[in-house]
């Protein structure tokens, strides 16, 4: 070992501490997330599964996709917004 490593080595303890990007979310507010928009994705599937051929419902289908693209957007664009401040 060169005597620049082991100079460098409390100088590189300090640059890995400034590499942390966050301390982490709240267990219980990431279980309450995962909970409410899982259920309204999964709700959406299952008024979209209520469509038969005897009761072919276009707002029926409709409700149920605009449920699993509301549950996507607070997935992919709401919840890092809400969980990064």
């Amino acid at each position: 070992m060169s005597n620049q490593h082991v100079t460098d080595a409390p100088h590189a303890q300090m640059h890995e501490d400034e590499n942390v990007t966050s301390k982490g979310n709240s267990l219980g507010l990431s279980i309450v997330l995962f909970v409410v928009v899982f259920g309204l994705f999964a709700g959406g599937l299952y008024v979209m599964g209520l469509i038969s051929m005897e009761n072919p419902s276009v707002l029926t289908f409709c409700g149920g996709l605009a449920m699993c693209l509301v549950a996507l957007y607070a997935t992919f664009d709401l919840a890092p917004r809400f969980l990064n401040r």
